[in-house]
């Protein structure tokens, strides 16, 4: 299991990072691991928040590098919630760069509009 991560001065602002959370959480109540480190966001991003679906591809491109410890791994990418799909395409994309041989995701919750 891999979290979707905060940037490092996003988590030092928060203090924590929900998706991490969840991950360790589903990992203890399965028996797996979620190690940190796997995935990070090695650029900064603005908040997705308003951002248009294609606005949302263009803020989180190449904002995602994997660790070459996930070559070979299926990976589980973990977060808390999914809009758009566009940061978890970002995220897959990159461990699927470092040699994953497969990446599913899973969240929490769905966010969408009903207009």
């Amino acid at each position: 299991m891999v979290a979707l991560p905060l940037h490092t001065r996003r988590y030092h602002a928060r203090k924590y990072d929900q998706a991490q959370l969840l991950a360790g959480a589903l990992a203890k109540a399965t028996g797996r691991k979620a190690p940190v480190g796997l995935l990070t966001r090695h650029r900064e991003t603005q908040r997705q928040v308003g951002l248009s679906e294609a606005e949302r591809a263009n803020n989180v491109a190449g904002a995602f590098a994997a660790s070459s410890r996930v070559s070979g791994q299926r990976v589980l990418l973990v977060d808390d919630v999914f809009t758009t799909g566009a940061t978890a395409r970002a995220a897959a994309s990159a461990l699927l760069e470092a040699g994953s041989v497969q990446v599913e995701m899973l969240t929490l919750a769905r966010a969408f509009s009903l207009e």
